[in-house]
């Protein structure tokens, strides 16, 4: 059984499919096999009638019942309930599948003390996907929670008896009940870690269980990540400027075999020369390229880096000679988080940031996913890894928080798509001198805008880096420095700046 921890935890529930065999030792399971069959009742003769469930029971006076279970955004389980004198009974009706939190039964475990004996065992509970037109006739001492949603709203016939019903009904307020054979427990009474299940919906769409699609907000409430919430920067961060210019450079390494930006697509041999030298052209020369250009126009830029990137001498010498900050852009962009597990990605962030700690001599507090290649926790193992800067999303052009339910927090620079060298330059075709021209433009138009902006502009050692780009690149560059209001800094910098100020 799980002990009370010293600092509370989340323990994520399995999500099944439920079926006869998994649901053996909490109920019976009803679908449309005929259980026992071979009672015979003469008027039917077309009719294959299975015998009655033997355990099931229900003391006094059954009754029965509808109810409607719409979506909820909270996925805790803060209450669980048993039922020692009768069998509850829920038929999911309706073309929408249910979700059921079910623990095994404890009263009678041998392997259990007294004490634990009135509790759930978390390790041997999970939350079962019931599908439409099944259901589930609970064995006495099975612990469960009410039905849940698993997007749309979901229906269901219930067996129950007026005692427990009655029971329920009489509480003032939701609270922990021993009377009326309705034994409940609120969880936050006896645990030091909560129980939760995953958004059920990718789940439900996988298995083919729902009708038609269903609406998947997959970066929880807000679009910003599970329990993540966005918050504004005040206004007075920027130091009396309208627009701060952030120049991103990504300094990247390819997994050879695996592919990556090109410029001639239709060469797909393999060994690929042609476009893998392109990427490679980046880091031995368009990186100390732009390391030039930016230190003779005197404007500071962040880096973010694969951290294999930096494991080649001639990228950390570049880097180290550059003054400029260095973040990180995960281990190399050919692998993202994407598909992780927790602890997965949470070995992920340390080991790219440890590797850049020990090749550049400093710990990255900036971090743009590589490919933007996510996971719904990424926002949130960013704060608690000690990010102070993110760059994943690309929703706006004003800095905002993003803090997560248990408190950690990170500021957000938005990335800005419209300025990166790959929507222009890969996608769009633009050549050198539309290349810039299209930054200026974006950065002018900002300057002219009410409020305090940030443009995080994206570039490439292999594509902004190149001889015919960086040139109109430094001339932009150039005039940009004069325009009023506009002003050039580094991600640490912003970041400060609206600390100090809030």
């Amino acid at each position: 059984m799980a002990e009370k921890r010293k600092h509370e935890e989340i323990i994520m529930l399995d999500l099944v499919v439920a079926t006869r065999d998994n649901t053996a030792k909490l109920g019976y399971f009803v679908d449309d096999t005929v259980v026992n069959p071979g009672l015979g009742i003469p008027f039917y003769k077309t009719v294959l009638e299975g015998a009655n469930y033997e355990e099931a029971d229900w003391k006094d006076q059954a009754c029965v019942r509808t109810s409607q279970i719409h979506w909820r955004e909270d996925h805790s389980v803060s209450w669980l309930e048993r039922h020692m004198e009768m069998t509850q009974g829920f038929i999911v009706l309706g073309k929408n599948p249910g979700l059921f939190v079910l623990g095994e039964p404890t009263h009678d475990r041998e392997d259990l003390d007294e004490k634990n004996r009135k509790l759930p065992d978390p390790k041997r509970t999970k939350a079962y996907i019931i599908p439409a037109g099944m259901g589930l006739i609970l064995k006495k001492g099975t612990w469960h929670d009410f039905p849940v949603s698993c997007g749309p709203p979901v229906s269901s016939f219930i067996l129950n008896t007026e005692e427990v019903v009655e029971a329920l009904a009489s509480m003032p307020q939701a609270g922990p009940m021993n009377h009326g054979d309705c034994f409940k427990l609120r969880l936050d009474d006896h645990w030091d870690f909560k129980l939760k299940f995953p958004d059920p919906r990718p789940f439900v769409q996988k298995h083919g269980l729902l009708p038609g699609p269903v609406a998947m907000p997959l970066m929880g409430k807000e679009g910003y990540g599970a329990g993540m919430q966005r918050s504004e920067v005040k206004a007075g961060w920027a130091g009396g400027k309208k627009v701060h210019v952030i120049p991103v450079v990504n300094v990247e390494v390819f997994v050879p075999g695996c592919g990556g930006p090109s410029i001639q697509p239709h060469l797909q041999s393999v060994p690929e020369l042609a476009n893998r030298g392109w990427r490679d052209y980046g880091n031995r020369r368009g990186l100390q390229r732009l390391a030039s250009m930016f230190k003779a126009l005197q404007i500071p830029a962040t880096a973010v880096i694969n951290s294999e990137a930096a494991k080649l001498d001639y990228v950390a010498k570049a880097l180290k000679e550059s003054g400029w900050e260095c973040g990180a852009h995960g281990l190399n962009n050919s692998s993202g988080a994407a598909k992780m597990t927790r602890s997965e990605e949470q070995a992920y962030f340390k080991q790219t940031l440890d590797d850049l700690q020990q090749s550049l001599g400093s710990r990255p507090k900036t971090w743009l996913t590589p490919g933007f290649s996510v996971t719904e926790r990424t926002p949130e193992i960013a704060a608690e890894s000690g990010i102070e800067a993110f760059l994943d999303f690309v929703d706006d052009d004003v800095p905002y928080y993003l803090t997560h339910e248990q408190g950690k927090r990170t500021l957000c620079l938005p990335y800005c798509m419209e300025t990166n060298d790959i929507s222009l330059c890969l996608t769009k075709h633009f050549d050198g001198r539309q290349y810039a021209q299209a930054i200026e433009d974006h950065i002018r138009q900002l300057a002219k805008e009410e409020g305090e902006k940030v443009v995080c502009l994206g570039m490439h050692t292999f594509i902004a880096g190149t001889p015919a780009r960086a040139l109109a690149l430094t001339e932009v560059l150039g005039r940009l420095r004069e325009v009023p209001g506009v002003c050039f800094s580094t991600a640490a910098e912003v970041a400060s700046a609206i600390q100090k100020s809030s």
